[in-house]
């Protein structure tokens, strides 16, 4: 069982797959000012939550890319009262090339994708058309204070200072922010912690069940040593410029 299929397990039962709510989605698709017939890109879209969400409040249309297969069958079956407005594609979206820029691109919790925000950013500003929008939702650090112990295991988490000097570097002016909370951090890490219970419980003679208990314990000790106080999560919204 490889890092990609644990963590299938562990995300199996989440709607969205970062801290965020719904709510902070549709606010941050007000601050996008997303409109009727407005197209985006959901690059790493997950299980298609995000773009069945943002068609059924505002309108848009809009194709997401997606490698894992489960997520891409679950996204599709998310997608299907959009009358086929909404198109997702199985594929790897490091490289895919749209036909068009879109009005809107968004990354969320998949700018790892790229190596991180320093490289979503300019690649989701080249599929933008200018004056649209790229919304970037993923961790930060919340202080440069961070334990070096901790912080040399994620070198590709930028300070929010770090990712928005990025983006102004590639012709994007930050328009908008939505912020999760403590709590929604608690109800993520949570909800995972109770996917990898609840897949040891009825696998109780698997033989890679050691292999799931010892990631569960690895990512409590993480959450609760450092990461709860160190990271924070947001929902960044850019506009670029004409």
């Amino acid at each position: 069982m490889n890092e990609t299929e644990i963590e299938s397990i562990a995300q199996a039962s989440l709607p969205l797959m970062n801290p965020t709510t719904s709510e902070m989605l549709l606010r941050a698709g007000s601050r996008a000012r997303l409109s009727p017939g407005k197209l985006v890109y959901d690059i790493g879209c997950g299980n298609g939550t995000l773009l069945a969400l943002w068609h059924e409040a505002y309108g848009i249309s809009g194709v997401g890319i997606e490698e894992r297969k489960s997520s891409v069958l679950r996204a599709r079956r998310e997608v299907s009262d959009a009358g086929g407005q909404i198109q997702i594609i199985e594929g790897d979206a490091a490289v895919w090339t749209p036909d068009r820029a879109a009005d809107c691109t968004v990354a969320l919790g998949s700018a790892f994708i790229f190596g991180g925000t320093d490289g979503a950013i300019p690649h989701l500003a080249e599929m933008t058309a200018p004056g649209g929008v790229v919304v970037i939702g993923d961790r930060y650090w919340r202080s440069d204070r961070v334990s070096p112990e901790f912080a040399v295991q994620w070198p590709e988490i930028p300070t929010e200072y770090g990712l928005v000097s990025t983006a102004r570097d590639s012709g994007l002016t930050l328009a908008g922010l939505v912020r999760a909370t403590e709590a929604d951090h608690d109800a993520y890490e949570s909800a995972i912690w109770q996917n990898c219970l609840d897949w040891i419980h009825t696998h109780p003679d698997h033989r890679d069940r050691p292999l799931i208990e010892e990631y569960l314990s690895r990512i409590q000790d993480e959450y609760l040593v450092y990461g709860r106080e160190a990271f924070g999560w947001a929902c960044w919204i850019f506009r670029k410029q004409n």
